[in-house]
Parts: structure tokens; C-alpha cells; sequence
């Protein structure tokens, strides 16, 4: 495993165990979403280079349309001017922003629903000489039994309203557009899992051969090498079981949404998909129908 990849096993179970002990002592569901928003705030504000801001609030257009509220907005904080800023509820010109993150304890039905329609809402924005920003979703868990029930939920909604990528943390699920998600299969809107590689005598990853829980494994977890890693699911039946591999998916999130910023002349060339082996970015592929 590189030395990226170890680094970012250990930012996912760092952010992940934050999360769950916030979570157990607050109790309140309104203060857990505010506090998982912060956790991943801090991260993205030390993931992103300085010219770009991290606030929360909703985007505006020109000629008064207004997105929904988000939990993440990053916009450009060196060129534009932050003209709606005077108050704790900003609001950010649609020219100024590049990305729309929102932030999901569990991942339900009704949480897919609301997340369509505050797509829906960016959609109908007017930028002038800009695209509209890219919207993502990052979830700690999913409420559903396996990940292709999740998938099946997205592939649901109507295609323009599906978030363009979307991450969940502890079933190293990531979804998103066919032209982001690129090795993923051949779907219009493509899923795979994070899932853990097998390793060799040396201790390297084995292209496309992955950790299956061993048939007295019955729990929601297993320890491989002294960490723990969520069991998770490839299809609906038993033997379909996989172990996830939380880290390298939030890993590829970061590096994918970086790409995406970078498509928009947010930021450079990520450096960060250089210090990324390929077999590194394997997914388990989820096809269409499951």
C-alpha cells in the first residue's frame, strides 16, 4: 500500500469514529447533521488549496432564482469578490461557485429524494459565461441492506436531478456521471465498491481479487491486520459479501471531486492521482440490474 493510501485508511476511521462518538453523545438528529457537516468541512478545508473558500448557505442567480439551502458550498475566494457575505446566512453568486457538497448521516429513500431536489434547484440556476456548479454527496452510512439497493434508489431518479458523484464512507460505495466514474462499468450512471484487495507474499494489492468475510464471519465487521472494516455486499444474497475498504473509497472521492475542480479551472492539476497506484482505483462494479 502506498503511503498515500495509508495515510487516508487513517483519515477515513479518524473521520468516521469522530462522527459515530459526536453522534452516540449528542443524540439530537438536527446537532448530529451539523456536527458531521463540520467534520467534513475541517477536512475539506485542509484538502483544498487557499484560493478556494468553504462556506454554507444557497446559491443565487442573476435574475433572483435561488438553489435550496447546502451544507457545503466551495467557490472562488481569491478572484470574486464575496458579495452576500455580511451575514452568518451567505449567499453565493452561482458565477462564483464550482461545487455544491451536501452531507448525509444515513442515506435513506427520503434522503435521496431531498438530495434530487436540491439538484433540481441548482439546475434551474442562469450563470452568466460559467457552467453550473457540480453537486455532490457524501454520506457515513446507508440505511439500505446492501449497496446495490442504494444504487437502485439513485438509478431511480430522474438522471438530470442524481448527484454528479456521491460517496458512502462505510460501505466504500461511489456513484456519479458516467464521464466521472470512469472504470466503473458501463452503465449510464455507473457504481462500484471500494472493496479490500488481497495481498500478495510482499504485501501488495492483487488487481481484481478481493477479501471475502470468511463463513463464521457473521458480524457488521471484520479485522484485517489490527483494523476494522465494514462487511458489505455486491449483491442481495450471502455469498455476494465483500469487505470494504472505507479508506480508498473516500480516498477516490477526494481524488475524483479534485479532477472535477479542476475541469473548472478551480485549482491545477491534482498531484494527488499521481500518488494513486491503478489498482488503487479498482471498484467492484455494480451492474444495472441486481
Amino acid at each position: 500500500m502506498s503511503i498515500v493510501e495509508t495515510y487516508w485508511s487513517g483519515v477515513s476511521r479518524r473521520l468516521q469514529e469522530e462522527v459515530d462518538t459526536f453522534n452516540q453523545l449528542i443524540g439530537h438528529a438536527g446537532e448530529q447533521g451539523r456536527e458531521n457537516e463540520q467534520s467534513l468541512i475541517s477536512l475539506m478545508a485542509r484538502l483544498l488549496p487557499k484560493s478556494l473558500g468553504i462556506g454554507t448557505g444557497i446559491v443565487i442567480d442573476a435574475d433572483g432564482g435561488r438553489s435550496k439551502q447546502s451544507d457545503i458550498i466551495i467557490f472562488d475566494l481569491n478572484n470574486q469578490p464575496t458579495i452576500m457575505a455580511q451575514t452568518n446566512q451567505m449567499l453565493f453568486p452561482v458565477e462564483n461557485t464550482f461545487m455544491v457538497i451536501e452531507v448525509k448521516t444515513t442515506l435513506n429513500a427520503d434522503e435521496i429524494e431531498e438530495c434530487a431536489g436540491k439538484k433540481s434547484s441548482l439546475n434551474k440556476l442562469k450563470p452568466r459565461g460559467t457552467s453550473l456548479p457540480d453537486f455532490c454527496v457524501v454520506a457515513y452510512h446507508a440505511e439500505a441492506l446492501t449497496a446495490p439497493i442504494t444504487v437502485n434508489l439513485l438509478r431511480a431518479v430522474e438522471e438530470a436531478q442524481r448527484p454528479d458523484l456521491l460517496c458512502v464512507v462505510s460501505g466504500g460505495l461511489l456513484t456519479g456521471r458516467a464521464d466521472i466514474m470512469t472504470g466503473a462499468g458501463q452503465s449510464a450512471y455507473p457504481a462500484g465498491i471500494a472493496a479490500l484487495h488481497r495481498r500478495d507474499g510482499e504485501g501488495s494489492r492483487v488487481s481484481n481479487d478481493w477479501d471475502v468475510p470468511e463463513a463464521n464471519e457473521n458480524g457488521s465487521f471484520v479485522l484485517r491486520d489490527g483494523i476494522r472494516h465494514p462487511i458489505t455486499r455486491k449483491g442481495r444474497k450471502k455469498n455476494e459479501r465483500l469487505v470494504a475498504e472505507p479508506g480508498r473509497a473516500l480516498l477516490n472521492f477526494c481524488s475524483l471531486m479534485l479532477t472535477m475542480l479542476a475541469d473548472k479551472k478551480a485549482i491545477p492539476e491534482p498531484s494527488l492521482r499521481h500518488y494513486m497506484q491503478d489498482v488503487a482505483k479498482e471498484l467492484v462494479v455494480i451492474p444495472d440490474s441486481i
